[in-house]
């Protein structure tokens, strides 16, 4: 059954539609026009930690909310760039809630792989710094939809110091009947306050300016920090293809050993050129 009331109640709420979507559109308006934007600052970025391989830079922003009630953080996406290159991004979850006419901190971490360093081996044997840029994008939730925050800050960071080599003996010795054993002894200084890793040696070994013996991937210690490392190389040749300046040295002589190549430590590639005196022992 169909009241006769019906159809003028039907009549009369399709007109009144455009009333109720007017209202809607007004209360957003005023909303909008009532909403304040938040802000974010940049406080601090703080290097928390440096090693042989990168550093680590500790972020601090803080959130401001103006208005009279509380909004939500959604997320904070950071990256870091060097020399305009993004090198490394990062995502901090949301969750946080900005109190009424109050603020919170937002804090995050950025890793600076030295890897990524351009003219790295120059800067550093320079005792130079890297200038890095780190931001993010601060995702809030508002009565209005989400609002995207850019905030960014230029800094720098101090390399590492290169370790020192230095070769302190070249010792010879008869084997056997028909090997030479040369034992070469290097020191390598670490003047950082962290210490150095493990890493390896590619070298080329020459007595008297014949190369008598190469290596690719020979053990490099650990070395603590502001310490000193002693890293031992035994070579073992034979007799006959020991060249005259070893077989100088086997009979009592000197001659001069040249240890050439690099040694790889974390992310930075040393270069070596260390020259002494193999004598007999």
């Amino acid at each position: 059954m169909v009241h006769r009331h019906a159809r003028p109640l039907a009549l009369a709420a399709l007109a009144a539609a455009p009333l109720l979507l007017a209202g809607c559109a007004a209360m957003g308006e005023l909303a909008k026009s009532a909403f304040q934007k938040p802000t974010v600052d940049f406080k601090s970025a703080k290097v928390e930690s440096v090693d042989f391989d990168g550093a680590t830079v500790a972020v601090e922003l803080v959130l401001h909310n103006p208005n009279g009630f509380g909004l939500r953080l959604a997320r904070v996406q950071t990256w870091l760039q060097l020399d305009g290159k993004v090198v490394t991004r990062g995502e901090v979850a949301g969750g946080l809630t900005i109190p009424a006419a109050g603020q919170v901190p937002v804090h995050f971490k950025a890793r600076l792989p030295f890897a990524e360093v351009p003219r790295l081996l120059e800067l550093v044997a320079q005792g130079g710094q890297v200038a890095y840029t780190v931001g993010g994008l601060v995702a809030v939730e508002t009565p209005i939809g989400q609002l995207d925050l850019p905030v960014e800050h230029a800094g720098h960071v101090d390399l590492p110091r290169l370790p020192a080599f230095r070769l302190a003996s070249a010792k010879v010795r008869l084997a056997s009947l028909s090997e030479v054993e040369l034992e070469l002894t290097l020191l390598v200084d670490n003047q950082n306050p962290f210490p150095l890793p493990e890493g390896e040696l590619k070298y080329a070994l020459a007595l008297g300016g014949e190369v008598v013996a190469t290596a690719d991937g020979e053990a490099l210690g650990a070395v603590p920090a502001h310490g000193q490392g002693r890293v031992v190389i035994p070579v073992r040749l034979s007799l006959q293809n020991a060249g005259r300046a070893l077989g100088a040295v086997v009979r009592g002589g000197t001659a001069e050993v040249r240890l050439s190549g690099q040694a790889k430590v974390g992310a930075l590639p040393v270069p070596l050129d260390l020259l002494g005196k193999a004598v007999g022992k």
